[in-house]
């Protein structure tokens, strides 16, 4: 391969700076990992290698630009090995980018890096002290899957078995992935069974048409209902069947469930799992229940009222101001420290705030405590 004349073949062409275009080729690109992955087709994982050989040989044809073949197919194989996801503030999915200097960073799934996306410029935020001379690593998967998860995503995609300190003592978010309480009621074998079955569930609700899918859930939900008392609500496969249903929830505007489930997590998950409000993926989580209290707020407050709303949370007396006060303070100042003081976020919370929210002066104590009790009543 020249790379010296494939460099100015492309410089020449505007695609990329001498300075990028050397970036992009000290990149990992897999290439013999790729090949070998061809060989599993029957292992039902895909053929990532033939669609490679495809888009290069497509690329080749009508970019305009003649390059050797296995040059073309280098760079796409860097280009899906190194691109990173690009997400709102909230950390919704939009598409894909590749950063010569964000793919230099090294996964660990107990990271003390985050990234995220402001205004289209790609951020690194620490979440921790970080001493002088420590290595910056981010997350490439979800940190909140078990071991084995992550390990079974890491492995096809970036083709390298993670010894970080989590996975080396199975570990997510900082606790074992067979708790005590586990390990000492129930049976490998009925641990297993309960975990696969719900995850099964968990897969056909998300292949099934919308209509069912809450249906579906709540039974994977109701699995683990014998065993609420010694089955932490952090761990997964539970805690993903809980953030799927909520969502569900939301999609069918059934707020007093979405309500439920997000004060669990806001309450009991989330602040076992990550130690700081401020955390991103905490903080998403807050500004997400915020969302729907506001949205019940106006469901209750508009001319047509909803009534089956208004008598499913009646009971519990909650001042929805008061609560959407606290929550937009907490929102704001988490953003400005886990997101930055540019968030956008922030000028959410103020385009409600200009929107004429009375917001309430209860005791916030007291509010929560009537959270509490909604939290444990309306759902498992």
């Amino acid at each position: 391969m020249d790379v010296k004349s494939s460099s100015t073949a492309l410089g020449q062409a505007g695609s990329l700076s001498e300075k990028d275009w050397h970036g992009l080729l000290e990149l990992e690109a897999h290439i013999d990992d790729f090949v070998k992955d061809k060989e599993l087709i029957d292992s039902g994982r895909g053929t990532k290698w033939q669609d490679i050989q495809l888009m290069g040989q497509a690329a080749s044809a009508f970019s305009g630009v003649s390059q050797p073949l296995d040059l073309v197919q280098a760079l796409i194989a860097r280009v899906m090995i190194n691109s990173m996801t690009v997400s709102t503030a909230a950390f919704d999915a939009l598409g894909s980018c590749l950063s010569i200097t964000g793919a230099r960073l090294n996964h660990s799934c107990h990271p003390n890096c985050s990234y995220m996306f402001s205004e289209g410029t790609l951020c690194i935020r620490s979440l921790e002290a970080i001493a002088q001379g420590c290595e910056l690593t981010i997350s490439y998967v979800n940190v909140r899957t078990p071991t084995i998860e992550r390990q079974q995503e890491l492995q096809p995609k970036w083709f390298f078995t993670c010894t970080c300190d989590y996975c080396s003592n199975a570990m997510t978010c900082g606790k074992p992935d067979l708790p005590p309480s586990l390990a000492s009621e129930m049976s490998a074998y009925t641990l297993s069974k309960l975990d696969n079955e719900a995850r099964r569930l968990q897969k056909q609700a998300s292949n099934g048409p919308a209509e069912v899918e809450v249906e579906i859930l709540i039974r994977a939900m109701a699995l683990f209902t014998p065993y609420k008392a010694i089955y932490p609500l952090w761990r997964s496969p539970w805690l993903a069947i809980r953030h799927d249903i909520k969502s569900a929830h939301i999609g069918q505007g059934d707020w007093a469930s979405a309500f439920g489930h997000a004060l669990k997590i806001y309450l009991y998950i989330d602040p076992v799992l990550f130690p700081h409000a401020w955390i991103p993926h905490r903080a998403v989580e807050t500004y997400g229940l915020l969302k729907i209290v506001m949205e019940i707020l106006y469901q209750l407050t508009k001319p047509e009222r909803d009534e089956e709303l208004l008598r499913e949370l009646w009971e519990y007396r909650i001042d929805f101001p008061t609560v959407i006060r606290h929550l937009s303070d907490e929102v704001q100042g988490v953003f400005n420290k886990g997101f930055g003081p540019r968030s956008p976020v922030a000028e959410d919370i103020m385009r409600y705030d200009k929107e004429g929210i009375d917001f309430g002066n209860s005791d916030w104590l007291l509010e929560l405590a009537k959270l509490e009790r909604a939290a444990n009543d309306l759902v498992d």
